[in-house]
């Protein structure tokens, strides 16, 4: 009886220490993930700095990276920077979301990175640099 309550207790702390290691690993993911979106925003408030109406688009098509995006995936990585949603993005532009998602992909593609936040930084530090 006392064999089979340890070997519950142990399965138990197994499967709790398991859990505990993923929350750890997504926790971390997190974390970055937070220190890109601070980054951002420092960055975008340096960007407005520079353009108190903030009519002025964040992104510059003619910039190095982002001369291969296309008009439309321009305006819609502008929003992007800006930190609109999908939806946001797509009644603004008078798109669909799924015509949203499509033009991400291919943002993401043409600068080399997987997420939207990688992309708005990547924006911004192209953008200053122009």
């Amino acid at each position: 009886m006392i064999d089979s309550y340890r070997k519950a207790l142990d399965s138990a702390i197994t499967a709790m220490l398991r859990e505990a290691m993923e929350h750890s690993e997504a926790l971390d993911h997190l974390v970055d993930q937070i220190n890109q979106l601070v980054t951002l925003r420092v960055r975008l408030a340096e960007t407005q700095g520079e353009d108190q109406d903030g009519d002025e688009e964040v992104v510059k098509s003619e910039s190095s990276g982002l001369d291969r995006l296309t008009q439309r995936e321009g305006e819609v990585l502008d929003h992007l920077v800006r930190g609109r949603s999908n939806r946001q993005i797509a009644r603004s532009l008078a798109i669909s979301e799924r015509t949203v998602k499509n033009h991400l992909h291919g943002i993401f593609t043409k600068l080399g990175v997987t997420d939207r936040t990688s992309a708005a930084i990547t924006a911004l530090d192209e953008s200053r640099e122009t």
